[in-house]
Formats: C-alpha cells, sequence, structure tokens
C-alpha cells in the first residue's frame, strides 16, 4: 500500500510540474507580467511559480521515497549480472552522459539547450510586445506619490484624474496596485488614466523597447535591454562614473539594472536619452 502511494504520489506530482513547467515557460518576464496583472487559468505569475516550488517539494519527497523502496533494485540495474556489481554498464554511461550534457551544454549554450532557451525568450519578447512594461522594477509596488515623484508626474493631477474616472483613492500613500486592483484595472490602465491631464506625458520609455529596435546589438536586444554593465562596456563608459552620475539623479541600480528601467526611474522619454545623461 505504501509503494503504491509512493509511486502514484510521484506520478500525479510530475503531472503538475510538467504543467507548471510549461506554464513558466511561456509567461511574460515577472516585471511585465506584475505590471499588466498577467493570468492564465485565473492563477498570476507568482501563483503558478507557488504551485512549481511546492509541487517540486512533493515530487521530490516522493522520489526520495520512491528510490529507498525500490533500492535493490536500482542496483540491479547497475549489475552486469546477478551478484556482480560495477558501474561499466552502457546503460550507465549513457544516462550520464545526458544528464552531464544538458547541464553544462545548458551554462555552455550548446544546441539544443541554446534553442529552446531562446524559445522561451521568444515568448518573453512578445509578452512584453503584447503588455508592455513597467516604467521600472516593480512600478506597481509603488505608492502613488512616490509613482508620480519617480516619473516627474504631477502629483494632483494624477489624484485628479484617477478622481474624475471614478476610482477610489483613499491616500496618495497606497499603492499602485492597490488602487488599480480596487477599480478592477491592472497597473498598466491605471498608469493611462494617470497620463491624462499630465503636460508632456510620454509613455515611450516603457514601450519604445517592446518592439524591435533595427539598431540592434548582436542578441537582437536594443539599447533599452541592455543592462548598465553592457551599455558602458558598449560605449566605453566608466562604471564607476555612471553610478556616480546616476546616484546624483537619485537613482540607485546596479550593473545588471536594464537601460529601460533606469531611463523609466529617470522619467525619460526614451533608453537613447541615457547618452546625454552618462555621456554629455
Amino acid at each position: 500500500m505504501f509503494r503504491k502511494i509512493t509511486s502514484l504520489t510521484s506520478f500525479f506530482s510530475f503531472i503538475v510540474l510538467i504543467i507548471t513547467s510549461i506554464i513558466l515557460y511561456i509567461v511574460p518576464q515577472g516585471r511585465v507580467a506584475y505590471w499588466a496583472d498577467w493570468t492564465m487559468l485565473a492563477l498570476s505569475k507568482e501563483q503558478w511559480g507557488d504551485i512549481h516550488i511546492c509541487s517540486g517539494v512533493l515530487f521530490l519527497f516522493a522520489s526520495i521515497l520512491h528510490i529507498w523502496l525500490n533500492w535493490k533494485l536500482i542496483l540491479a540495474y547497475l549489475k552486469k549480472k546477478a551478484g556482480e556489481a560495477n558501474f561499466t554498464s552502457p546503460a550507465f554511461y549513457i544516462s550520464m552522459a545526458l544528464t552531464l550534457f544538458v547541464t553544462f551544454g545548458t551554462l555552455a549554450e550548446l544546441p539544443p539547450m541554446k534553442q529552446v532557451l531562446e524559445f522561451s525568450k521568444y515568448f518573453q519578447d512578445r509578452g512584453e510586445a503584447k503588455y508592455g512594461v513597467p516604467p521600472y522594477g516593480h512600478a506597481e509596488l509603488s505608492p502613488l506619490n512616490i509613482f508620480c515623484k519617480r516619473l516627474g508626474l504631477d502629483l494632483d493631477k494624477a489624484v485628479a484624474s484617477i478622481k474624475n474616472a471614478g476610482i477610489e483613492l483613499e491616500s496618495t500613500k497606497e499603492s499602485i496596485k492597490s488602487i488599480a486592483n480596487k477599480a478592477g484595472l491592472t497597473p498598466k490602465e491605471l498608469h493611462h488614466i494617470i497620463l491624462k491631464n499630465q503636460p508632456n506625458a510620454n509613455e515611450s520609455a516603457t514601450t519604445e523597447d517592446a518592439k524591435p529596435d533595427s539598431k540592434s546589438n548582436k542578441n537582437g536586444a536594443g539599447i533599452g535591454r541592455l543592462s548598465l554593465e553592457q551599455y558602458c562596456a558598449k560605449n566605453n563608459l566608466d562604471m564607476d562614473t555612471s553610478f556616480g552620475i546616476l546616484r546624483e539623479q537619485g537613482v540607485v541600480v546596479d550593473k545588471e539594472t536594464l537601460i529601460k528601467e533606469i531611463a523609466g526611474a529617470l522619467g525619460l522619454n526614451s533608453p537613447r536619452a541615457i547618452g546625454n545623461l552618462l555621456n554629455p
């Protein structure tokens, strides 16, 4: 009975892992999914991720029990003949070689692992093109007053736009996500409402790089998709100097921060405007 429960638990949890793995393979990047309040089958990216993690733990636990219950049978697979244990069978070497090839081939970007990852990136890029990108990382979690400050927006006009749209607003310290949820909107849709009465409002910093760039780098990514480290290397800029300039502007980033996120945080109309700031 215990053996059957263990085997069936391994099987069912493995099925759930397959489903969640497929979902997480095609889901937009986190910042895009959270900004657009992305869901599939009424579940958010975070909920799918939680299911994947917990199902993985269950599968791991059941698998360990399954190995323990079938240890003698596993040892038998490693034997040439009864009573003679060794690790020279073709099955042992082939299975080990396949595992190592996939593991280290992924790090070395060898085919077909490279193509598998590129296909996932294709779905992520489509998500950016469809849903747009936030002006900066986790913008939906920012209070309204901080959100407007970071984007250089007029707070009073933002409040007026929200109230004119019939959206309840208790305080400017409410997060963008909270305000949007109460109105049944996505953070992106609320952003559109906020921008209605803003002077010189321009969302290109959040959408421009979701489209293909004709002047792309070798990976096909536009300027906005470069990390700060990549951008500085490409333009022969000193990293420490760039950090200092950005800190003076009130933006704290690291070398992995994308240029389009920095542009959004600075309220710039285009990621390309970063060049005028870092290399005047």
